[in-house]
């Protein structure tokens, strides 16, 4: 049902605890005890301060958890008034003013706090109750139809007035958010032209500087050295192009993105920079999200830079499978022993975005030293998130 689903209902927390709240809590509780001293004084005696307990606790709740307020509300209005004239004779209608204040503050919390279609449905219920009562227990009296119908408009009003505030809310949000998206977009479009102004830049100098200096040194360079240079060119080539992607991703980031079926790729380009690669894929690559293949793809192409720069000459095994029960993809990147003493790999920023990326994707993700002189990186990722695709 609509009420069940909305019994949880709260006041947001950013409605709640911005530097000018719209709600404090100190008025609820003040007025709570108000309701209560009273009905108290009004119905004097002990089931009477029942009463006055049941009639004044909807109010002090409200502020927290108004749903479930709602529903204490409607129970001490269908009691309120039959108990009260079958304890002491005494005729106290909803209408009347110590009653009155407990439904048009509920019902304008709860019209804040939920979608119309919720306060809808609680406002129909609270003046069924309220008309039952006026037609079962407080009929024939002469002000009973005038007061009736004075109290029905009231919680109308309280309620539309709530539902208004809610709309003034949630438009003053929305303006907030798109303000806030379109400075992150202004963000992303200055980080990407300033990459685009100083990497690309020098990355297109080392292109042409590789690619030229065949021609520049002339018949004194090797048939090796020329290419070394060829790969030189190549790679910077390569990096340029995945500039321009990351650039695309900044100024657009519905753009495409490399992913799994990009790796063999990457480790061709990575094998003829003179790093032995080996990649085991499976054959057909499985359906994956686009953020997990996206994912996988940055992990190993940062792996193979660590390994590059830490461990040069090393054999490398690059590995990508699905678990046994086809519920995460395993990414794994291995490289031997080096071919030279070099300064062993510390947690830097790459290790650090890696671990982020996973984690991202709620997945687990291990680095370091195998045991036989080279270093292991090992990456799950989930394909599902909560039931829904990982993203």
């Amino acid at each position: 049902m609509v009420l069940s689903a909305a019994h949880r209902a709260r006041i947001p927390a950013s409605v709640r605890f911005e530097p000018r709240p719209m709600l404090w809590r100190w008025p609820f509780l003040v007025a709570a005890g108000l309701l209560f001293a009273g009905n108290a004084l009004i119905l004097r005696d002990p089931a009477g301060v029942l009463v006055a307990l049941l009639l004044a606790l909807p109010v002090a709740l409200c502020w927290y958890r108004p749903m479930a307020a709602w529903w204490v509300m409607v129970a001490g209005l269908a009691v309120a008034t039959p108990f009260t004239m079958l304890a002491g004779g005494l005729v106290v209608p909803p209408w009347y003013l110590n009653q009155l204040p407990v439904p048009l503050i509920v019902l304008y919390v709860l019209a804040l706090s939920v979608p119309l279609r919720v306060a809808l449905p609680a406002l129909t219920i609270t003046l069924g109750v309220g008309c039952a009562i006026a037609v079962l227990v407080v009929a024939g009296g002469p002000n009973t139809p005038m007061g009736a119908l004075t109290w029905a408009l009231a919680l109308v009003v309280a309620l539309l007035l709530g539902h208004a505030s809610r709309a003034r809310r949630e438009s003053t949000l929305r303006i907030a958010d798109e303000r806030g998206l379109r400075r992150v977009l202004e963000d992303r479009a200055r980080i990407a032209r300033d990459l685009h102004d100083v990497v690309a830049h020098h990355m297109s100098v080392i292109a042409v500087q590789a690619a030229t200096a065949p021609y520049r040194i002339g018949e004194e360079m090797s048939e090796r050295v020329a290419e070394e240079f060829e790969t030189i060119n190549a790679a910077a080539r390569s990096s340029l192009g995945e500039l321009r992607q990351l650039l695309g991703v900044l100024r657009d980031p519905s753009a495409p993105q490399p992913g799994l079926a990009e790796l063999p790729g990457l480790v061709a380009a990575t094998r003829s920079a003179g790093l032995p690669v080996r990649l085991e894929l499976p054959d057909p690559l499985p359906d994956l999200p686009e953020e997990v293949s996206q994912a996988a793809y940055r992990i190993v192409q940062e792996s193979v830079s660590n390994v590059v720069r830490h461990a040069a000459g090393a054999s490398t095994v690059v590995r990508a499978h699905l678990d046994e029960k086809g519920g995460s993809l395993v990414v794994e990147v291995v490289n031997g022993r080096p071919a030279a003493s070099l300064p062993p790999l510390r947690s830097g920023g790459g290790l650090a975005g890696m671990r982020e990326r996973v984690a991202a994707l709620a997945g687990s993700f291990t680095a370091g030293p195998d045991g036989e002189g080279g270093f292991a990186v090992r990456a799950i990722l989930p394909l599902e998130f909560d039931g829904e695709p990982a993203r």
